[in-house]
């Protein structure tokens, strides 16, 4: 096969995420032209994509070595950098692209994606919009500032989005941004028109498949609220929205105590010390509640991930078992079973969250966490030990703290250039 149509069909490939099909051709390619280095890039570029860092890492380097001021050698590096996320790592790349090259927008746009992956919108949108300034026309500089402009609410994202789809109207990272837009505006209907076409365009497309999930979601209002309520966190700093944890907790147990201090208020104090209780509760346990009705629609299940899976079908269980508890305990009047059923309820909070952390070592933390708590708070009922069931809860309380830390840390929006 010639080069050129070696490269026309990888396009075709690569555009429709057919990774598999890339690799294959590319490895049967570099068997017969093991030095040719347009194949080799391309083989890094769908190694990357198809989750292989490491070994893309492996040959990336080599060719830096031998290349270090080939800019589509320098992108690439960026990308892998970023797949792997790594933005900060990518940052120097961009950086050395826009010192080679001070009119290269896609040097611009690739900075504002290593931004935009530290949660640092404002600097993300600086580097948009001197991309744009170079090339008003480049949709992945566009389709950004519609991402970052609609999530900070600034005016000027409809403009942005009619400006877009003028380029290129079928487009489905546009389409997903516009949907995305309507999902924030609460026109889930409209919202969910967008994103079906969008996924039809590209089944692939990693924001509208989000999307999608969330717009299935916001069908119901109570996860409507959720939605909001996410939204407008992660517009806070790690530390201002754990602060704000804190607060309310601390806010939750005064007005506690003035209830009992003072028992002719506690009629109107208890019912915002319940209400707020009860949101706080919900905002962990909504997400996975959704995803387990979602396991049962058609679109919900492919577009559920499998740790989302997972933790739907967990929290669904202990739901079960709650349920079942309960039968029990009202046919029987079992005390026993009146904690059983309390204790299925409240695993739902770290069933139905240890997974979030994207990082590998919280990961694996919280799952021993949420298994000993298990353990303890099932044990301590069966074995009617009181210490190991109030560990069990105090260890439930202390999950509360040490989860929200990890994730105002991973998603709390940062600032600076």
């Amino acid at each position: 096969m010639q080069l050129n149509a070696l490269i026309e069909r990888l396009h075709l490939l690569q555009s429709q995420a057919r990774w598999p099909e890339s690799k294959s051709l590319l490895e049967s390619y570099l068997s017969d032209n093991p030095d040719e280095p347009i194949a080799q890039l391309y083989y890094v570029n769908t190694l990357s994509n198809m989750g292989e860092k490491e070994l893309a890492r492996q040959l990336i380097r080599p060719l830096l070595g031998e290349h270090p001021d080939n800019p589509m050698v320098l992108r690439l590096a960026a990308i892998i950098e970023l797949n792997d996320e790594k933005p900060k790592i990518a940052e120097q790349f961009a950086t050395q692209l826009m010192e080679m090259d001070a009119e290269d927008d896609d040097a611009y746009t690739l900075m504002a994606k290593a931004k935009l992956d530290q949660r640092n919108y404002d600097a993300a949108l600086r580097f948009v919009d001197e991309a744009l300034a170079i090339n008003p026309q480049n949709t992945e500089a566009l389709n950004m500032k519609i991402y970052i402009g609609g999530f900070l609410g600034k005016t000027d994202t409809e403009d942005t989005i009619a400006e877009a789809l003028h380029i290129n109207p079928e487009d489905s990272s546009t389409i997903a941004n516009h949907g995305y837009q309507l999902l924030r505006q609460g026109r889930v209907d409209e919202a969910l028109e967008r994103l079906k076409y969008a996924l039809s365009l590209n089944p692939t497309d990693q924001l509208a498949r989000f999307a999608m999930l969330e717009a299935l979601k916001a069908r119901f209002w109570p996860y409507r609220l959720y939605f909001k309520y996410q939204e407008a966190m992660a517009k806070m700093s790690g530390g201002a929205s754990f602060g704000l944890m804190i607060g309310l907790w601390v806010g939750v147990n005064f007005l506690n105590r003035q209830a009992s201090t003072n028992p002719e208020y506690a009629p109107y104090i208890m019912p915002v010390v319940y209400a707020v209780v009860f949101l706080f509760l919900l905002t962990w346990i909504i997400d996975p509640l959704m995803n387990f009705y979602l396991l049962a629609n058609k679109y919900g299940r492919l577009l559920l991930d499998k740790d989302d899976k997972l933790m739907a079908s967990l929290v669904g269980g202990s739901l079960g078992m709650a349920l079942l508890s309960l039968v029990v305990w009202l046919t029987t009047g079992s005390s026993t079973f009146q904690l059983f059923t309390g204790a299925f309820v409240l695993l739902t909070i770290p069933l139905g969250s240890f997974l979030r952390p994207k990082r590998k070592q919280p990961r694996l933390l919280l799952t021993i966490y949420t298994v000993g708590l298990g353990v303890f708070g099932l044990l301590g009922i069966a074995l009617e030990q009181s210490f190991v069931l109030n560990l069990a809860l105090l260890g439930l309380l202390a999950y509360q703290f040490i989860i929200n830390g990890m994730m105002a840390r991973e998603h709390g929006r940062t600032f600076g250039d």
